[in-house]
């Protein structure tokens, strides 16, 4: 029996992305930048040029998924979408345009799903690093014991503050403080999953032509993150580009979003984190089609 083939996109803040999947077999992934969340932190708002690539983007993938053989297509957004304005506005004409029905998850669940991706309901903890928010979320014994979603991501922290070290210290040292007490200590391995953190183990890998295979387990110690701040600190966009071969809009925010996981992982303590490919995007299928979940 040859099993159903499905697609799912995540509408990010950053980016969308699509996955085809069958029998526990990845067919197909892709992405189109399209910077949903740009401007979001100055205004509250999705702007229209943000909502024209977004929707166009999410139309190219959802028919590049038919294409790919998936029969059935799955979309869900995430915070650009929970909390701007006119979110609800943007579904609609996403949904009109597109033709797909789009799941606007919570933070909570957002975490989960990470978590799900990356685990497939093991225990563990994941930090994952996105445009607009940061969720950190751990479980043991198919329970989850932790979960927060902070409304702070790399677009956002690029919009608030470019590249100044102060004002990222500032308002990450302001807005960290909503993690509370994490524990990390009672759920063995924490994985970083998303853009942020697999551009950062592809660079720390020396990884020109990424291959994901190879980012996927790859350990990003505390001490190579505090020597890649520094690296991207001394390049500008088109540098990063050429020399470390990051993707020119990932190579806008990456500071931003370094600058962050630094922060997280000095705040707590962590020595390194092991670098995911599987996350969110798989974690929905394994929820919503598979029926894998934590306990709440």
């Amino acid at each position: 029996m040859i099993s159903k083939i499905y697609g799912v996109i995540d509408i990010g803040s950053n980016s969308v992305r699509a996955l085809v999947h069958s029998d526990g077999k990845i067919l197909y992934r892709d992405l189109i930048t399209s910077r949903l969340g740009e401007g979001l932190a100055l205004t509250g708002k999705i702007s229209g040029a943000a909502a024209e690539r977004t929707k166009k983007a999410i139309k190219e993938l959802y028919l590049r998924c038919v294409k790919a053989g998936a029969e059935e297509i799955f979309a869900f957004a995430t915070e650009t979408v929970r909390s701007a304005e006119n979110g609800a506005e943007f579904v609609y004409n996403a949904e009109e345009y597109a033709g797909i029905k789009i799941d606007v998850v919570s933070g909570d669940e957002e975490g989960e799903i990470g978590l799900l991706g990356a685990f497939g309901g093991d225990d563990g903890a994941i930090i994952d690093i996105g445009g607009a928010s940061a969720e950190i979320t751990a479980a043991t014994g198919g329970k989850i014991i932790y979960s927060h979603s902070l409304p702070l991501g790399a677009v956002r922290l690029f919009d608030l503050c470019g590249e100044d070290d102060g004002k990222l210290s500032d308002i990450i040292g302001r807005k960290i403080k909503e993690y509370g007490d994490i524990p990390f200590s009672s759920v063995g391995q924490v994985c970083g999953v998303g853009g942020t953190a697999t551009t950062l183990g592809a660079v720390n890998l020396g990884m020109k032509n990424y291959d994901a295979d190879k980012v996927d387990g790859s350990v990003l110690t505390y001490g190579a993150l505090t020597d890649i701040l520094k690296t991207l600190k001394a390049l500008n966009v088109r540098e990063r580009t050429e020399i470390l071969g990051i993707n020119e809009k990932r190579a806008e925010i990456i500071y931003c979003g370094a600058f962050l996981l630094e922060r997280i992982m000095n705040n707590f303590s962590l020595s390194e984190i092991t670098v995911r490919e599987a996350d969110n995007l798989l974690g929905y299928l394994y929820k919503r089609i598979y029926g894998k979940n934590y306990e709440k």
